[in-house]
């Protein structure tokens, strides 16, 4: 195992000259130096089994490795683990001390693991089922790691102490500091790859104002009788709807910070509704704890919900767009084949048959993509729409390997075969009881590092040949329409022992959806 880790950091530095080994280095000091802060600034308020009631250094840590997924998992927990053994040394024991530390870089690997065994590694606070297996995953993560901050607790700090009291101290903390700060580092990050427009960041930071005032007015200005029957997130919920509806994910993640930081500082201080309403520190921590929860539900719930919808409205403007899109080309396909058919000099009832017999083939080639929601068709499955009127065991053999072609592709392969399966019908080894067509492809490079698909119509043990079917509009169709619309050669040759058809088409090409 440490070989083969070895030799993956070794790769890594081989392909970027170093780069990695400094990026991950700097992860990790920058992930100590402010987890150390945090948790400095955490330990002003405790309870009096001397647990913080708000760690936010949880929340940074689990928020980067979420964020920056599984690369950053060492760099994280060494950062976690020197910033702790920093930040507790002096009040607690060794021991403690020991405990506490592997506890904490623990919990942010747990709770990252829980949501990519989940839902991957493309985290996104615009999916509601991303934040509901996020904070299933805080939960379990933190009520995990504070079996050994309990069992840290009554060997080396404070053995007198309810063992249940203690966990659920711990577990309430951490899962606190990761619910309020975690979601700010991951939008902030998302930001970042995609920042957001000016008009966006303008709204987003008069909303965040107007979060930031009415917390403090609920706080500081709401009277004492109203107070105790108000809870804070009510106050709350106008301006939370105001951000999850208008800005993406990371403005209610900044808002649930907000509201976590003057709730938190107020209580420490104990001044405003916090410190003047509550007969104990216990009762006010109960109360703030609740505020938070209820402002980080209540807003990320709510901002994921508004972010799929403005999702799912933009995927059907540009269904739209592409809806009409193809429907013009059908129709211009379908009036240049009307087109084309008049010129073939044909009386009326040839015409109706030539005609519908093109509009069917290509209503096949589109039943084919919409089967895959016009992701490709399968070659295999294409050929054998197009033969499936005439063909049997014993007058058809197609064969090639598995191949999806892209949607203009298919459309134009659909045309060619067509044409060429009504020749064979007509004229060729489709006409006499006896006569036989192959139909074969395989992918085989062109002389270079590109590869070309190549097709193959043969017929066998048909009538002698006609000379003048070489010069009508079908097989000028099918000479003229591969190179023109898809780049590729075609090689029609009427031979004394039946027709034969070579198509090359560029594969990256044949394979594009659209």
């Amino acid at each position: 195992m440490q070989q083969k880790l070895w030799e993956q950091v070794q790769r890594q530095v081989q392909a970027a000259d170093g780069s990695p080994i400094r990026k991950w280095v700097g992860i990790a000091v920058a992930v100590g130096v402010v987890y150390f802060l945090a948790a400095r600034l955490s330990l002003l308020l405790l309870t009096p089994t001397g647990v913080a009631v708000f760690w936010p250094a949880a929340g940074i840590s689990s928020g980067i490795l979420i964020a920056l997924g599984r690369p950053a998992r060492w760099p994280v927990a060494i950062g976690v683990i020197a910033a702790d053994i920093c930040a507790l040394t002096g009040d607690r024991s060794v021991l403690s001390s020991g405990i506490f530390t592997l506890s904490a870089a623990g919990e942010p690997l747990l709770i990252a693991w829980i949501i990519e065994r989940s839902i991957g590694s493309n985290f996104n606070l615009g999916r509601l089922r991303h934040v509901l297996v996020f904070v299933v995953a805080t939960i379990v993560g933190t009520a995990v790691s504070g079996i050994g901050g309990t069992l840290g607790y009554k060997l080396g700090y404070t053995p007198d102490e309810s063992a249940w009291t203690a966990w659920r101290q711990w577990v309430a903390s951490d899962a606190i500091g990761v619910i309020a700060v975690a979601p700010l580092i991951i939008g902030v990050v998302a930001a970042l790859r995609t920042p957001p427009s000016r008009r966006e960041l303008l709204e987003g930071a008069v909303a965040l104002t107007g979060v930031a005032a009415i917390a403090g007015m609920a706080i500081f200005l709401v009277p004492a009788d109203w107070w105790e029957k108000t809870v804070p997130v009510v106050l709350l919920f106008p301006v939370l709807l105001w951000v999850a509806a208008r800005c993406r994910p990371v403005f209610a993640a900044a808002a649930v910070f907000i509201v976590s930081f003057i709730v938190i500082a107020t209580v420490t201080l104990g001044v405003g509704n916090y410190g003047d309403n509550y007969p104990s520190i216990d009762d006010d921590i109960m109360s703030a704890q609740i505020t938070i929860v209820g402002t980080a539900l209540c807003a990320l719930i709510l901002s994921s919900l508004f972010a799929e919808r403005r999702e799912y409205e933009e995927r059907q403007k540009i269904l739209m767009a592409e809806l009409d899109h193809r429907v013009k080309n059908v129709l211009a396909r379908v009036a240049a084949v009307a087109e084309s058919t008049r010129h073939d000099g044909c009386s009326i009832d040839e015409f109706i048959r030539s005609y519908n017999g093109r509009i069917q083939s290509m209503a096949a080639a589109h039943t084919l993509l919409s089967e895959t929601g016009w992701h490709g068709a399968d070659l295999s499955a294409l050929v054998s729409s197009q033969l499936a009127p005439y063909a049997t065991d014993a007058n058809v053999t197609i064969a090639g390997t598995d191949i999806m072609l892209g949607a203009s592709a298919t459309q134009a392969l659909a045309i060619v075969l067509h044409e060429l399966v009504t020749n064979a019908v007509k004229y060729g080894a489709l006409s006499i009881p006896g006569g036989r067509v192959s139909v074969s492809w395989e992918r085989k490079l062109n002389g270079s590092a590109a590869e070309n698909l190549s097709l193959v119509w043969r017929e066998v043990g048909g009538p002698p040949v006609a000379p003048e079917i070489q010069s009508g509009y079908g097989t000028g169709l099918i000479r003229e329409l591969i190179p023109h619309e898809l780049g590729g050669k075609v090689d029609l040759v009427f031979g004394s022992e039946g027709a034969c058809c070579r198509i090359e088409l560029p594969f990256e090409d044949v394979s594009r959806e659209s």
